[in-house]
């Protein structure tokens, strides 16, 4: 079922939506610098391993805000 959402809804909705992704990004950089710290003390290929994957995850968080075309409008 389509719902159809006015201009102001969404607007907000995008504000919304993009307010989480940039709490995303923020949240994964932090957990990367920490897995950082914690795989160079422990001497950890899985902890470095696990690392690489919040790196993936900053990159797409980062795909997400900055294509062309992400407000949505066409």
């Amino acid at each position: 079922m389509l719902v159809a959402v006015t201009d102001p809804e969404r607007e907000a909705l995008l504000r919304r939506g993009f307010a989480l992704e940039y709490a995303t990004l923020a949240w994964n950089v932090a957990g990367i610098v920490v897995l950082a710290i914690a795989a160079l003390a422990a001497r950890s290929v899985a902890l470095a391993g696990f690392g690489l994957d919040s790196l993936i995850e900053i990159g797409a968080s980062t795909v997400v805000i900055a294509r062309p075309g992400s407000s949505g409008r066409h």
